[in-house]
């Protein structure tokens, strides 16, 4: 996932006289959602494309982008070799992966 880019596009679809539209957003990478907006149609152009940025579902597509980045760093072992030393003739005095306890002073 070098380049996810951050350019969405909407494309607005069923738009009510009331102003109530499905607007699907869209993104190369994580695709696309339809959300119901809002659109104040007896506002200028700018003003509606504003309102339609207002409203985009950024919770749901982190959401997406977070499952996306889980499935890319797939839980394994931290290193697959190594080494640690015990004690084989006294081994209540070290035991394997137990901190040695410390006097209190």
């Amino acid at each position: 996932m070098d380049q996810l880019g951050n350019t969405f596009s909407y494309r607005v679809n069923d738009c009510s006289p009331d102003g109530w539209a499905r607007v699907e957003y869209r993104h190369q990478v994580l695709g696309s959602l339809v959300k119901q907006v809002f659109i104040p149609l007896n506002h200028s152009a700018e003003e509606q494309r504003g309102a339609i940025a207002m409203q985009f579902p950024s919770t749901a597509f982190h959401a997406r982008y977070l499952a996306m980045l889980a499935r890319e760093a797939a839980l394994a072992p931290a290193s697959l070799e190594g080494q640690l030393t015990y004690r084989i003739d006294r081994p209540m005095e070290d035991p394997v992966g137990l901190p040695v306890e410390t006097p209190k002073v």
